[in-house]
């Protein structure tokens, strides 16, 4: 079976401080629970995100080459959309078990990813049982980026939005806390702010509470650790293991002849 890292655990947005609404972090078209096929559909449909991104490109290009090359490059990422989408299954490993958002999906749970480049950032979008409830955007972290050049930046510039201080987390493996985060609420969502200075890059984590909160009765299968003993092997050995040979004769030999009479 593959495995990733333990998964975050944990109602992590009890005791976040509250705002008036974390909407404005997703597209209105996007909303919890809705499948992958409707999700890739809002990207991909006629007059959907991605056609509404190259259209004040393509108004600029007369009928030719390069308007044909743009809505080829459009055409290829609305493709893109649709073989990204993965499946956590059982003995099917995947690229994202070396990433940062490993911590972020389990295996045979019913789990599934989206990715895309948009908008000059990476996204993830997950499912679980075929229901979208949570994504992550890679922001890059620049001075005059988005967020600023620094986590701290980015938590002061999110403070400033949210007019409510961020609770701070220290990376605390126990928790599932591989970097520090600032984490935010509002009635439907959970936002977290993640650390990923040593990739130039600040994470937004944005999840459905009811589902994170429900996320140990939806995970029913847990990872198995691929060094722990074979329950078999652990029985006979709960008690220690004794050299058979102990009992015999002191002295005894087997490979050694007797000593021939003189």
């Amino acid at each position: 079976m593959a495995l990733a890292a333990p998964p975050r655990s944990g109602p992590v947005a009890a005791d976040a401080p509250t705002v008036p609404s974390l909407a404005g972090l997703m597209e209105k078209e996007l909303h919890w629970g809705m499948t992958h096929d409707e999700v890739i559909d809002v990207y991909n449909k006629v007059n959907g995100l991605f056609d509404r991104e190259y259209a004040p490109l393509l108004a600029t290009k007369q009928p030719g080459v390069d308007q044909q090359q743009l809505e080829a490059d459009r055409d290829s990422r609305k493709t893109n959309l649709k073989r990204s989408y993965t499946e956590f299954l059982p003995g099917s490993p995947t690229g994202f078990d070396v990433t940062p958002i490993h911590l972020e999906y389990t295996y045979n749970n019913g789990e599934a990813v989206l990715k895309l480049f948009k908008d000059g950032k990476n996204r993830y979008m997950f499912f679980i049982k075929d229901r979208f409830w949570k994504l992550c955007d890679e922001i890059p972290a620049k001075a005059d980026g988005p967020l600023g050049g620094t986590f701290q930046d980015a938590v002061t510039k999110l403070n400033t939005l949210f007019s409510v201080p961020g609770r701070i987390r220290p990376a605390d493996a126990a928790q599932g806390l591989e970097r520090t985060e600032a984490d935010w609420q509002d009635g439907k969502s959970h936002l977290r702010a993640v650390d990923r200075s040593s990739e130039h890059l600040i994470g937004l984590y944005l999840a459905d509470k009811v589902t994170e909160g429900n996320l140990s009765s939806l995970r029913v299968n847990k990872a198995v650790d691929p060094f722990a003993l074979d329950p078999s092997i652990a029985a006979i050995t709960k008690k220690g293991v004794s050299d058979p040979n102990a009992a015999r004769t002191p002295g005894a030999d087997a490979g050694k002849g007797k000593t021939p009479k003189r």
